[in-house]
């Protein structure tokens, strides 16, 4: 700098300014913006404060408002599922409520619910002179190693897709047995 310059930037009332004085009146603003923003953040808390007690009944009158649509709609959902059912169990009892013959009533309830268990994915099981499989029969007397068969049925079983809800209960003999036991045994008890 040339003394000119130095003579330019000289201030009026004589003194200059040093890096402390600079130092501490960046101190002093620091302060006083950190006071603004502690007074600014203390206000912004006390609004959201407000907020929250004026937004809280409403959000929990909304929340018990949609825990009770949804128990209306899984109700409904529940009775769409069962309804099937229901009106086929009506509607049978309908039907043995007309029948006189009791062998009559016994075949059309049995048909019926036979039916209902079909269109449901369920199926029966457990006929004389099946393989006997212990996954899907309860011997209730005779051998039941591998090669025995199924001679007498007293309940069948029931099974969807697969998966075994009840097992056949039933008498297994050997496989010889089982070639002339069924024409003697007659029907299988269901």
């Amino acid at each position: 700098m040339t003394d000119q310059e130095i003579a330019d930037a000289e201030p009026e009332d004589g003194e200059w300014v040093t890096p402390t004085d600079v130092l501490e009146r960046l101190e002093e603003v620091e302060g006083a913006m950190h006071a603004d923003f502690e007074r600014l953040a203390a206000d912004l808390r006390k609004d959201l404060e407000r907020v929250a007690a004026a937004v809280t009944p409403l959000l929990s009158k909304q929340h018990a408002d949609t825990q009770a649509r949804m128990r209306v709609l899984e109700s409904r959902l529940k009775n769409r599922q069962e309804r099937p059912l229901i009106v086929l169990l009506a509607n049978l009892l309908t039907d043995i409520r007309r029948l006189r013959s009791a062998e009559d009533v016994k075949e059309h309830v049995e048909q019926t619910l036979s039916d209902a268990l079909a269109r449901a994915g369920y199926q029966e099981m457990g006929s004389a002179g099946d393989q006997f499989d212990p996954e899907w029969h309860e011997p209730v007397s005779g051998s039941a190693g591998r090669s025995g068969v199924v001679t007498h049925v007293y309940s069948r079983g029931l099974a969807c897709f697969g998966d075994v809800i009840i097992k056949a209960k039933v008498d297994v003999g050997p496989a010889a047995q089982a070639e002339t036991g069924p024409a003697e045994q007659g029907e299988p008890l269901t």
